[in-house]
């Protein structure tokens, strides 16, 4: 979940101010002279309640002609400057190359006898690079409105020329964002954003953010985490420190430390509390490699909770669901409606699967928990036609029930996010989909997107655990076998003693592919359609001209989808004397789909959203006095990962039958087995390189 900022931050002791916006909606022009956590005073005297100001907005007055001076640099800034320039020197002269230096990476947590807590973050960070400046130089901060604020306690700029810049408060930008896009609209938050002034390449930021939740949702909903490496550079020091009360149970789980001595905690006692200490030094960059898992499968990383299980979380759920997916005799008469006719369990799911897919959009609208987590209630959804994943989830689990099909709303991570770690509750789910028992299989359904086939997801969803909320229990989304998961291709081509050749290419698909391949069709117009078909065209053959193209289903989800496209080459086989080269269009595995396998070595694993297989089949006409010559031999190679088939024959005078596989079951490669695969994964495409001769006899 977002954090929202408070708004009042601590200010110089005076400040002058155009306008004061109140929580009531008034608006006052007034001179700040002082601010704290209790109240702001005016000029003149008046005083107001901290909580009644909602945002200060600060301006220099009209006839002021020049800038407010610079905050005043205290001895204690320059103690802090002297330090930080030291550890540099030492920490930097262990490292060169580097986009930055994490000098400090600090977070501190503290959790109250009350269930209030309060979460600092402290960082000290060298910006070696041009791309960090804009990265590093500014400090932005979130919270929600009601629940927590926050305050920029230091922001202060350590100059390679020995200039420092403290906090300014009176830059401070305070904004109430509203969506991240289109289809993605968050209200409740305030944020405010710190641009540190004169930033430059060898500059030091130190800054240090507090924030307050003084109204948790749950008291007992405490999930504090934290990484301890960063991408852009090494960490001299980072450390999480995590106080409690003495007798409140705290459970935690790590993850990929080096060695047992670093993962776990100190544990020291003051007093009524204890507090836990995690502290990891000199730690290396992360390495960023090409489809490497995500962050926290791969970091040093640390998550804690109140809680020894997953129960509280299930039953929490269950009640917010349980009461959201009561139909109404509306909704109850209108499914009944919809799936009239149908005698299956799977005819019934299918229609509406495809009905919440079509017929509800996906528009996500965030108020706080209720919203968040609990979402909408599934008739509200169904009237409007509008909601996010969990709106349609419930919406989709309400429906299926009144069709007699026992279903679940489920949480889930999608694959290309973090795997869960199910060892210590959290609530570190980014999606919501749908299971239910259909025909005697366990089917999960994922009604978010627009263009999946019943019963098929989207790859995302893949091989990853999940919290089935209605049953109370792990559970796993199973990968399909690559053939349930792949690209068909069928080609005939007609060659001419010209070296021109008609070829004619279906291409269909299977799971997921055929869901991403009609989304992405669908999506275009009838124009631009074709254009991507003169593209698919070109990329076999330079003077290819399209002659025809169709595309079949991209509106229907509830049929197979399907394209065809020919087109004529006047380039498309190559002569040396009376020999004759053929290359199979689409059939060369070039760098950019193996990206993975570029390096020499890899320190983390291969990762993948789904299961994948392409399938090729050419059929060859050629000219009656060609006589195939050469072709490419039989191939199979099967490793651990995947497996590549290849094979070419003679059909009757001057025809060619060739047909080629690639199935990679596998959704992550360990790095300890990349060598093997990499080798695998060459000697394919090595094959795939391979070219076809015919003799033209006189």
């Amino acid at each position: 979940m977002r954090f929202i900022i408070f708004l009042l931050l601590a200010l110089a002791p005076v400040c002058r101010a155009e306008v004061l916006q109140l929580r009531s909606g008034e608006d006052i022009n007034a001179e700040v002279v002082s601010a704290d956590a209790d109240s702001v005073e005016l000029a003149g005297g008046k005083t107001l309640p901290r909580r009644s100001v909602f945002e200060i907005q600060f301006a220099g007055r009209a006839d002021e002609k020049t800038a407010a001076p610079q905050a005043q640099v205290s001895e204690r800034d320059k103690r802090d400057a002297a330090e930080a320039w030291k550890q540099a020197r030492e920490f930097g002269a262990r490292y060169s190359g580097m986009n930055g230096l994490i000098l400090l990476d600090s977070g501190a947590e503290v959790l109250n006898p009350d269930g209030t807590r309060i979460r600092r973050n402290h960082q000290v960070r060298q910006i070696l690079k041009e791309s960090l400046k804009q990265h590093w130089g500014q400090v932005t901060a979130c919270a929600e409105e009601g629940r927590s604020r926050v305050k920029i306690v230091k922001a202060s700029v350590y100059s390679p020329d020995g200039s420092v810049y403290p906090l300014d408060a009176s830059r401070i930008k305070i904004s109430r964002p509203q969506n991240a896009s289109s289809q993605f609209f968050v209200s409740g938050e305030i944020c405010s954003q710190y641009a540190m002034p004169a930033v430059q390449v060898g500059s030091i930021v130190d800054y240090e953010t507090e924030e307050e939740e003084y109204n948790p949702f749950r008291k007992d909903f405490y999930f504090p985490q934290w990484g301890f490496q960063d991408t852009e550079g090494p960490a001299r020091v980072s450390e999480i420190s995590i106080t409690l009360p003495d007798k409140q149970d705290f459970y935690y789980a790590v993850r990929n430390f080096k060695d047992v001595a670093s993962a776990g905690p100190e544990i020291i006692r003051s007093g009524k509390t204890k507090t836990y200490v995690w502290r990891l030094e000199n730690v290396p960059p992360l390495a960023n490699e090409p489809q490497m898992p995500a962050y926290e499968d791969v970091a040093p990383f640390m998550r804690g909770s109140l809680l020894k299980d997953w129960g509280p979380v299930f039953g929490w759920l269950e009640k917010m669901y349980a009461e959201r997916t009561q139909p109404s005799p509306e909704l109850k008469k209108f499914t009944l409606e919809l799936i009239k006719g149908s005698k299956t369990g799977a005819e019934k799911a299918a229609k509406i699967y495809h009905y919440v897919q079509k017929e509800i959009r996906y528009i996500a609208v965030k108020v706080g928990v209720a919203s968040g987590w609990g979402g909408y209630d599934a008739n509200l959804t169904w009237k409007r036609r509008w909601g996010c994943c969990v709106d349609k989830s419930l919406l989709l689990t309400a429906m299926l029930r009144v069709a007699g099909i026992k279903a679940s709303p489920i949480l889930i991570n999608t694959n290309d996010r973090q795997e869960v770690d199910f060892r210590i509750p959290q609530l570190g789910f980014d999606h919501s989909i749908t299971v239910a028992d259909i025909g005697g299989k366990h089917i999960f359904l994922d009604s978010t997107n627009y263009d999946y086939r019943y019963p098929e997801i989207a790859g995302f969803d893949y091989g990853v655990n999940v919290l089935n909320v209605f049953a109370g229990k792990i559970d796993f989304v199973p990968p399909p076998a690559p053939k349930d998961n792949g690209n068909f291709y069928d080609y005939s081509i007609t060659l001419s003693t010209s070296n021109a050749a008609v070829v004619s290419r279906t291409m269909r698909y299977s799971g997921s592919r055929e869901g991403e391949v009609r989304g992405y069709y669908r999506s275009l117009k009838k124009e631009e359609q074709k254009q991507a078909f003169e593209r698919l065209a070109k990329l076999a053959a330079a003077t290819a001209q399209l002659l025809d193209y169709q595309v079949n289903n991209a509106e229907n989800v509830a049929e197979p989808f399907s394209m065809s496209m020919k087109y004529s080459a006047g380039d498309f086989a190559k002569r040396a004397g009376n020999i004759v080269i053929v290359k199979l269009p689409d059939f060369e595995m070039e760098a950019f789909r193996i990206e993975e396998i570029s390096q020499a070595r890899r320190e983390h694993p291969i990762k993948y959203e789904a299961p994948s297989g392409r399938y090729w089949r050419y059929r060859l006409a050629a000219p009656a006095n060609y006589e195939a010559v050469s072709l490419p031999e039989k191939i199979s190679l099967s490793g651990k990962y995947g497996s590549f088939k290849a094979r070419c024959k003679k059909e009757g005078r001057g025809g060619v039958d060739c047909s080629a596989s690639l199935e990679r079951p596998a959704l992550k490669i360990p790095a300890a087995d990349y060598e093997d695969y990499k080798a695998f994964l060459e000697k394919a495409a090595a094959y795939t390189k391979t070219q076809l001769l015919f003799k033209e006899k006189k």
